[in-house]
């Protein structure tokens, strides 16, 4: 009556020595390419997934970051996460479970980090061949898996593209039962050929420990740069990049570049000129409204990058995507709402200041109106501040990196103020060529309907 004890704690043990890898509720998009030759079963596992992401796993997998800049995290992360991977990638044949052994990993940095794993077996030459995912279970993203046979395997009972680059990513709202199944699992018969079996025992695999790849140390290859997916992450300007302790740029050095980063990112699309230009266009009053939009903008916009970083770092979230909807699905509302509202009362004739007989009297309600823009236009961070914030907490440089956010933010806020100035100028000048006032209508207006279209996409995007 005493034997189960002991074939539940095997049990547990097997459990435990298979346990897969898993980040909840974070975004890691993977695709599985698996290749049988003769004798041999080889894995390219990639992953891609964000550099918050990454810091917040490898933080819970050793403790604290090493030391150093991100290329050393980048490297210690693929040689802590890869015997996890093949851990959690059961692969059996004939229902005996097959051991992946890791051989290092490829790196590719440009948007995201992306991993590409290496794993092999030894193989029969024939039989039936299952392949679970079993990583990342609680995350989001997408999932491909691909088989093929190569020198005279051939391969039974899988009608995708053996080539996983054919198959089409897909979220996973999009998939059926079905096709999410197979996109994480597939199970085939195979079978080598008499002519590629003879010429497989002529060149028998070399063992493990003798293995060189080019240029591969420990396991893992040098960075390079490649391609990533971009999500709500994207990070262009690299301004968590300052960090670097490589960099050797001094502290005012570092505070330049910040703000130059941070005037280039106000000029990519998106970014508050369109808001700050169609509301003073739209507006009766003087420059003055363009710099309150610009400052504010940039304020919020700070603040909401620090108060971002410090409920994931709280929270310990990583769902970016999430957020990032969320952020500018709420903008997009209060930018909508008040283009609409700007818009009716154009329509009906009525000025922002023709509320009461003094000027003051529609100054308070226009003051509030830009008090609103504002704080909708800089609702939505940039992700890559958001990363510098916890990247600097997590090594320690927390001061320093708010001292950069802040010169970003000056640099942005230098950009949209000359753009107010400019719309303003602008405005003056198209009012004063019109004799008969009909300017200021059409120009509210127009301003107006740039608002609402602003709003209304925004809240597609979300």
């Amino acid at each position: 009556m005493r034997r189960p004890v002991p074939i539940l704690l095997a049990i547990a043990v097997l459990a435990l020595n298979a346990r897969a890898h898993d980040i909840p509720n974070a975004r890691v998009d993977r695709s599985i390419q698996v290749t049988l030759s003769p004798g041999r079963l080889a894995v390219d596992y990639e992953v891609n997934l964000s550099e918050l992401t990454l810091t917040r796993d490898l933080r819970d997998l050793i403790g604290s970051l090493p030391d150093g800049d991100r290329n050393d995290w980048f490297k210690r992360y693929g040689q802590e996460t890869a015997p996890l991977n093949a851990k959690g990638l059961l692969a059996s044949i004939d229902g005996r479970p097959l051991l992946l052994d890791s051989r290092g990993f490829d790196l590719s940095v440009e948007e995201h980090p992306q991993y590409t794993f290496h794993f092999e077996a030894a193989i029969p030459s024939r039989g039936r061949l299952k392949v679970q995912d079993t990583n990342f279970v609680s995350s989001e993203g997408t999932s491909r898996l691909a088989l093929r046979g190569r020198k005279g395997v051939v391969l039974r009972g899988d009608s995708l593209p053996s080539d996983v680059q054919l198959i089409p990513v897909q979220p996973l709202w999009l998939m059926s039962d079905l096709e999410e199944r197979r996109s994480k699992q597939a199970e085939i018969d195979f079978q080598t050929t008499m002519l590629a079996a003879s010429n497989a025992e002529l060149t028998q695999p070399v063992p493990h420990n003798s293995i060189q790849k080019p240029g591969v140390k420990d396991g893992t290859t040098p960075l390079t740069r490649g391609q990533g997916r971009s999500g709500p992450g994207r990070a262009t300007d690299r301004l968590s990049r300052l960090l670097d302790r490589r960099s050797g740029s001094s502290l005012f050095g570092l505070l330049l570049i910040a703000f130059g980063l941070g005037a280039a990112h106000a000029v990519q699309p998106g970014h508050g000129k369109t808001l700050v230009a169609a509301t003073v266009v739209a507006e009766r009053g003087s420059w003055f409204r363009g710099i309150l939009l610009a400052l504010i903008t940039t304020a919020t916009h700070t603040g909401s990058v620090l108060l971002v970083a410090l409920g994931l770092w709280l929270t310990r979230s990583s769902r970016y995507e999430t957020i990032h909807s969320t952020l500018t699905f709420s903008a997009g509302f209060a930018i909508a709402a008040i283009g609409f509202w700007r818009l009716g009362r154009h329509l009906g004739g009525y000025g922002e200041h023709d509320d009461g007989p003094q000027p003051p009297s529609g100054s308070g309600l226009g003051n509030r109106n830009v008090v609103g823009l504002g704080v909708a236009g800089g609702l939505v961070p940039c992700w890559d501040a958001v990363a510098l914030i916890i990247l600097a907490e997590a090594i320690g440089r927390l001061g320093i990196a708010v001292v950069l956010l802040v010169a970003f933010g000056m640099g942005m806020a230098a950009v949209l103020i000359v753009v107010g100035w400019m719309a303003a100028r602008c405005r003056q000048l198209l009012t004063k060529l019109d004799r008969e006032a009909r300017a200021e209508r059409w120009l509210g207006i127009a301003g107006s309907l740039v608002l609402c279209a602003m709003g209304v996409y925004l809240l597609a995007l979300a």
